[in-house]
């Protein structure tokens, strides 16, 4: 039956693509700020166009329908590097990259070599009037408050851009823990709950994914020896009709 072999496939597909985004959330366990992804799977319904159904003139196939990101709050790690930062609630760092403005929960800053406030790709971090950050040499404290103020020994130089989405589950991952927003989904400035010399850490349980690869593998395992199984049965059927018709 052509119906049970695409309809295993679609099952396979739709495994593979779970167990690609488990090795991508495995590859991220020591990310700082990785929120992990799951599979979200619908029930395609396709009309037989054979009389195989003696029940129902529909075929159930599954469909691949996107992905969910788990925004759970990792735990916060110390770290002492003063230039490490953690916001706790939904808030986003804001960036400056060379393709547009990004968000990121990765709060792995640094000073490059013009005393600028970056990320650990050299990508400007943003205040609250969309500039980047300059510490001037001659400042050597560095410390920043609960509320995102930035303090040196001269007192307040800047302060965090952060901000809160409608809908976190449409921003869209890019690279190196950076988020893009689309279009209509309202980033809305926040006053923030920072920690200094701290790191979110990723939110994925490394044990509970191995878990499920374990598991992924041996349904889509066990899904090919039924596709094996009815190509085997496929062909003794046709060779069976084939002496019977000579």
């Amino acid at each position: 039956m052509k119906n049970t072999l695409y309809i295993a496939l679609s099952r396979q597909m739709g495994l593979w693509n779970q167990l690609d985004m488990v090795a991508n959330n495995l590859a991220n366990v020591n990310t700082a700020g990785y929120k992990g992804v799951q599979p979200y799977f619908t029930e395609y319904l396709s009309k037989s166009k054979t009389d195989e159904s003696l029940l129902d003139d529909k075929l159930s196939f599954v469909h691949d329908f996107g992905i969910v990101r788990d925004f759970t709050e990792g735990a916060f790690s110390a770290t002492d590097n003063p230039f490490d930062l953690a916001i706790h609630g939904p808030a986003y760092f804001v960036v400056d990259t060379s393709e547009g403005v990004r968000y990121t929960r990765n709060g792995q800053f640094k000073l490059n070599d013009e005393g600028m406030l970056v990320t650990a790709e050299n990508d400007p971090v943003l205040d609250d009037r969309g500039n980047p950050i300059f510490i001037a040499p001659e400042e050597t404290e560095f410390n920043v408050t609960r509320d995102g103020s930035i303090v040196t020994e001269n007192g307040v130089v800047a302060t965090l851009q952060t901000v809160e989405f409608a809908d976190r589950q449409k921003l869209r991952a890019t690279h190196g823990g950076l988020y893009r927003n689309v279009a209509g989904n309202a980033a809305t400035p926040v006053r923030p709950n920072v920690e200094q010399g701290m790191i979110e850490t990723s939110n994925v349980n490394a044990v509970v994914e191995m878990s499920a690869m374990i598991k992924l593998q041996r349904a889509y395992e066990n899904i090919q020896m039924m596709i094996d199984t009815e190509h085997t049965r496929r062909q003794n059927a046709m060779q069976v009709y084939a002496k019977a018709g000579g």
